[in-house]
């Protein structure tokens, strides 16, 4: 009888871990690409590092699914903190152009809001653009991003409440200084 037995990890087996991978291989990487805003390529690659990392440790790890993703995310935000500190770059950047059908107007509008909107948020601080990241892109609950975060339930909805209202403000000061430029244009035009 062995007394000092590890026990076996719910990730232990190829087929489990494949499970896992199938199941929070888009949310992980969302949660990459809104911390670090891409580009495409660097996101996928620091997903696909973040499951070898998990695969390499599956068997330490202890827990459910819920437990499971939590994980996934550390490992996630270690990497993306190790690729921040090796490169040492001061702002992250974000394509200037999205991809777009420039025959179809909305497409483009819509996909330049879009390219507006993650650089906002790529601008936030740390942890409002982590909370932000895990509440919208991963659709976390706010009692699941304070057990991750290590934060109280009221901390995480008032900086869910306080970024909202930055990023609204930050929006309007930026819609109304479109309609400024468009007018002043027009008039110079008379």
């Amino acid at each position: 009888m062995k007394l000092f037995r590890r026990p076996t990890s719910p990730l232990a087996a190829a087929a489990a871990f494949r499970e896992l991978y199938e199941r929070n291989r888009l949310p992980v990487f969302r949660y990459i690409y809104g911390l670090t805003g891409g580009p495409q390529e660097d996101v996928e690659d620091l997903t696909a590092e973040t499951f070898l990392r998990a695969w390499k440790s599956r068997l330490d790890f202890q827990g459910d699914e819920g437990v499971a993703i939590g994980w996934l995310i550390r490992i996630a935000k270690n990497l993306v903190i190790d690729r921040y500190r090796r490169t040492s770059q001061e702002r992250r950047q974000l394509p200037d152009d999205p991809p777009q059908d420039p025959t179809l107007e909305q497409v483009a509008d819509l996909n330049e809001q879009m390219s507006f909107l993650l650089r906002l948020v790529a601008d936030l601080p740390e942890e409002p653009r982590e909370i932000i990241v895990l509440r919208y892109l991963l659709g976390w609950k706010v009692n699941e991003i304070a057990g991750h975060m290590g934060a109280t339930e009221n901390n995480v909805s008032v900086t869910i409440h306080r970024t909202l209202s930055l990023l609204r403000e930050k929006w309007v000061e930026a819609e109304a200084g479109v309609s400024e430029a468009a007018f002043s244009s027009r008039e110079r035009k008379s």
